[in-house]
């Protein structure tokens, strides 16, 4: 939906310094959702100044076309990672979700109590709290991005429609509720799950199925998972899994507190690998990256970004490229690994979406040129996909018993 260059900010005497570019796909900016998501994401990023949240420098449009300039961050995404040390044998473990969980609870701390300039509450849901929307660079900083899909005060929002991804959605969200930022608690608690267990908790063999394991929101404790996990963190983490919004941790700032005092208190394995170590032992600086042309320019103050420096685009022959998950539309999303019982993100090629109606005559240049797992635009699931997916599976599963019994 939307396209991510890397780009380089060239000034006098010398003056380089890179950036992202992200923009909407022609084919897509005709789109009235899409533009108006892209330019939701641009006013509340305006909003945030956070160490452990991308910044975006610049919203503006170029021939009819919205574009947002971005900081670079040179890593990969929590998915990546994921991946990557699964197919390498590196363990990840508890200690490297709390030390991912932590600037992310900042992150989240911050977003959350962000007032308007007249002092109201901004009200900042950030929807998406997902694996491809965590960044870490090679110096081990941890980032939040993508506010596509964000709720606040100042933007608007598709009623009937969820939005975000179905695995780390909370109960409320994907049945459509009204979902304030415990909603992005849960996810988080999702997310961090994921990392230290090694299991995807709640991913399906279809959406259905997915969503149902979603609503129902059984949480195996973590030590029957993984069970050298430490009690303490096991508590963190099944209160962030509360199907009740009013059981989980009531704020970020909540959650920050105890995963402190859980690292201060020393628990947890001293021999595990620190994060920044894990970002460069499965990125290597000198890893394969393959790279493509992007054309054309942009205008930022008396400097200008150009484009026409090389931008990364995924590899699908090396392993270790850093890449993003695709954020496709979720009536066209599947996921898959070879073993549904452990953490495994979809590959950029399993997540293809057909394109949208209509003839295009870019459509060979419908896979995205990425810099930076900074990802794209996402587009809702109608409600009514979802319910109809769901009951098929119930009766399905209703017809079986009743032959076997």
């Amino acid at each position: 939906m939307a396209r991510v260059s890397l780009a380089t900010l060239e000034g006098p005497a010398g003056f380089s310094k890179r950036y992202v570019v992200k923009r909407i796909l022609p084919e897509f900016a005709r789109n009235p959702q899409f533009a108006r998501m892209f330019a939701n994401e641009a006013r509340v990023a305006a909003m945030l100044d956070h160490p452990n949240i991308v910044r975006v420098f610049e919203f503006d449009r170029e021939n009819g076309t919205y574009y947002l300039v971005m900081e670079y961050v040179d890593g990969a995404s929590l998915d990546q990672i994921v991946r990557a040390a699964r197919k390498g044998g590196v363990p990840l473990g508890p200690d490297f979700a709390v030390e991912v969980g932590l600037p992310l609870a900042r992150a989240l701390a911050y977003a959350h109590s962000l007032k308007l300039p007249d002092g109201r509450p901004l009200n900042l849901v950030h929807r998406d709290v997902s694996p491809g929307n965590v960044l870490i660079s090679r110096d081990g900083a941890v980032k939040l991005t993508d506010f596509g899909v964000v709720k606040s005060t100042i933007t608007t929002t598709v009623a009937g429609a969820v939005k975000g991804k179905l695995s780390y959605m909370s109960p409320e969200q994907i049945t459509v509720q009204n979902v304030d930022h415990r909603s992005d608690l849960f996810s988080l608690g999702v997310v961090l799950y994921e990392v230290a267990t090694g299991l995807r908790l709640f991913r399906g063999d279809s959406l259905g199925a997915t969503a149902v394991r979603v609503m129902r929101a059984v949480v195996p404790p973590p030590r029957s998972v993984m069970p050298e996990t430490d009690p303490r963190l096991e508590a963190i983490l099944m209160k962030l899994l509360e199907r009740d919004p009013r059981a989980r941790y009531q704020s970020a700032a909540d959650l920050l507190i105890d995963l402190e005092g859980y690292r201060a208190s020393g628990a947890g394995d001293k021999r595990s690998i620190p994060v920044h170590d894990i970002v460069n032992l499965l990125f290597p600086p000198d890893s394969h990256i393959s790279m493509v042309p992007s054309q054309g320019s942009m205008v930022s103050g008396s400097s200008s970004i150009s484009l026409n420096t090389p931008g990364f685009e995924i590899d699908p022959v090396a392993p270790h490229t850093p890449g993003a998950e695709l954020d496709v539309p979720l009536q066209f999303m599947q996921e898959h690994d070879d073993d549904p019982q452990h953490a495994g993100f979809p590959s950029v090629r399993d997540m293809q979406p057909p394109p949208p109606p209509g003839p295009l005559s870019a459509a060979s240049s419908m896979h995205p040129s990425v810099a930076v797992p900074v990802l794209t635009l996402d587009e809702g699931v109608p409600m009514k996909l979802i319910v109809a997916v769901t009951l098929a599976c119930l009766i399905g599963s209703l017809i079986f018993w009743f032959a076997v019994f």
